[in-house]
């Protein structure tokens, strides 16, 4: 009897034959699980899974279907057309990647092959995508549906995938697997919520049955590729394998995420009650890659991604200063010169400061100008003695008004006003206040504010389109949270002080920032950018203060380890980035939480995968 025969007799419940006879000897041993499945696929499961299944799929109503990869499947209680379908496809020799049916339900289902499609009933810009992938020379290996229904959906293919409408911490997944040299080959939706992506030889699930879990971990553990996992309406699940995982290069994103403080990423970022985290490494002077983890808000639907735009805090004097060096370099102004004839108004001094000495550029950028700072800004008569801390910005909650800078600059605001307490040169004491003026002879200089300058001048040659010291700009952006995990009131405060603690960015622009100092700092003459080489080198060359560059902190001079860095800290923000110019290499971090030992524990673990002292 010929297969198409047999077929026809064995109706929509049948086992398809493969051509020839292939006796269970030569089945290899491939293992399967399920859980809560129907009595009749457990069997069926066991029977066909050594032949390797290349398709499990249940329909919404609990019909089911398995295919393997040499021709064989069994079906019950799928649309006729669909088993019609795959019978034809299976006398065609065509092998059979995936079978997939909307949450619709009905007569609405896709099958995908090594050489095409056969579908009804998809979504028009899922059966596009689809089509878009074939025509471009790839296989479709995976469909995926969402339990919500409508035009949600994921196209997993031999070298991409795109998702629409899934929840978006499983798109988060979807990336950050990708980033280690991995391949989306699975993503199935449970009914009741959740969801699970695999990628060749890791998954991450989410919401899934416990059972599967432990099942999931059972064949990642012996060395197993999951090929399928289906979840059916009723609760049930099933997995199978058709080979072992592939041997690839070590994945150090997944070797950093289970890293960080003796533990997993998602672990520390409980403990320290930080909800999302933007992580980019670069290396080559190129990004590497680049993850987010968790939520831009606590309680919220939209997960944190590299382009999610965080306060990067005092970050912000680091890229103040690249456009500093930038308004010198172009404007002919010398990095000694005294700041004060170009701020267009007269800096105070206190009256034990004497006027010998000049607060200079290039003292400014390194925080030994004499202007209020941490550790020199109060008693407010003093020029000695001073209490510890100061000289930060708190920012403008959300029912404040925002002053002008020339009103905090004359004290206006929430912050004592900009003086002199210590003679310029004398003293080093960390001064958001120095780089506030930097901030006014930017303006002053340029004729425009710090932003509108900033944008024209440095993100925009560079490529860093998500960059802005604008007070609200309009892109997608984190929340800040309390010590307790809280959304501060107003998700974020305001700094009019924006070269001291104003900037928005996401870790994808300060991976170009890196990629750009580290090329300029070792190139052997100028390249494209807001710097010459000079400039470059200035900005990362120690200057009046020991350990510090022009707005940058310095270490390893003189070695391959040589490296620059800053870090941030706002309400409910903490960032830290890190560049090494001769490694060609570099990090960058930011967090939406209050805890600056998440971000030193994550920075550790990138040093220590990447063996960066």
């Amino acid at each position: 009897m010929d297969r198409r025969r047999f077929l026809a007799l064995a109706s929509a419940a049948g086992l398809g034959a493969a051509t020839g006879h292939v006796t269970p000897a030569q089945a290899a041993s491939y293992p399967s699980y399920d859980g809560g499945a129907p009595a009749e696929l457990h069997t069926k499961l066991a029977e066909l899974a050594p032949y390797g299944v290349t398709a499990l799929a249940f329909t919404p109503s609990g019909g089911w279907v398995i295919v393997t990869q040499d021709g064989r499947y069994f079906a019950r209680g799928i649309p006729d057309a669909c088993f019609t379908e795959i019978g034809k496809l299976s006398d065609a020799g065509r092998k059979i990647n995936c079978v997939a049916f909307p949450p619709e339900g009905g007569d609405r289902w896709v099958i995908t092959t090594d050489k095409g499609v056969t579908a009804r009933g998809l979504p028009a810009a899922c059966k596009q995508r689809i089509d878009a992938y074939y025509a471009a020379g790839q296989q479709v290996v995976d469909v995926a549906f969402p339990p919500a229904g409508g035009d949600r959906w994921v196209v997993t293919a031999s070298a991409g995938y795109y998702a629409k409408g899934v929840d978006d911490e499983c798109y988060q997944m979807m990336r950050n697997l990708t980033q280690g040299g991995r391949r989306i080959t699975r993503v199935a939706f449970p009914r009741a919520g959740g969801w699970t992506v695999v990628a060749q030889d890791e998954f991450f699930a989410r919401g899934i049955p416990d059972a599967c879990f432990d099942r999931l971990n059972t064949l990642a553990g012996g060395g197993w590729q999951v090929h399928n996992a289906a979840f059916s309406p009723s609760g049930g699940w099933a997995l199978a394998s058709r080979g072992k995982a592939p041997a690839l290069p070590a994945d150090k994103v997944r070797q950093v995420e289970n890293a960080v403080g003796g533990a997993t990423i998602w672990q520390r970022m409980s403990a320290h009650k930080t909800p999302g985290v933007a992580v980019a490494v670069v290396t080559g002077n190129k990004i590497a890659w680049s993850t987010g983890y968790g939520w831009l808000e606590a309680g919220g639907a939209a997960a944190a991604h590299p382009e999610t735009a965080f306060q990067a805090a005092s970050i912000s004097k680091a890229v103040t200063a690249v456009g500093v060096l930038r308004l010198l370099q172009t404007r002919e102004i010398a990095l000694g010169a005294d700041i004060r004839p170009y701020l267009g108004w007269d800096l105070p001094r206190r009256s034990c400061v004497t006027s010998t000495a000049a607060p200079t550029i290039d003292r400014m950028l390194t925080h030994r100008a004499g202007v209020i700072g941490r550790g020199s800004t109060g008693p407010a008569d003093a020029c000695a003695g001073f209490a510890a801390g100061g000289g930060g910005f708190p920012g403008y909650g959300p029912d404040a008004t925002v002053p002008t800078l020339l009103q905090v600059m004359n004290g206006a605001g929430n912050t004592p006003k900009i003086e002199l307490t210590t003679a310029p040169g004398a003293e080093y004491h960390y001064s958001g206040a120095g780089f506030v003026l930097l901030q006014r002879m930017v303006e002053q200089q340029s004729g425009t504010t710090l932003a509108a300058y900033m944008q024209k001048e440095v993100f925009a040659p560079l490529g860093m389109t998500t960059s802005s010291y604008a007070l609200t700009p309009a892109f997608e952006l984190a929340s800040g949270h309390t010590a307790t995990g809280a959304v501060i009131p107003g998700e974020r405060n305001r700094y009019p002080e924006s070269a001291a603690a104003g900037l928005y960015t996401n870790v994808l622009d300060l991976g170009r920032l890196i990629s750009y100092l580290n090329r300029a700092y070792t190139a052997s003459a100028d390249i494209a950018g807001p710097l010459t080489r000079a400039s470059a080198r200035t900005l990362l060359t120690q200057g009046p203060q020991p350990g510090m560059g022009r707005g940058l902190f310095l270490a390893g001079a003189g070695t391959d380890a040589f490296s620059y860095s800053h870090d941030g800290s706002n309400q409910g923000f903490k960032s830290l980035f890190t560049g090494y110019p001769k490694l060609g290499a570099g990090f960058a971090i930011l967090a939406n939480g209050s805890s600056a030992g998440l971000v030193t524990e994550i920075a550790a673990a990138v040093k220590k995968v990447y063996g960066w002292a």
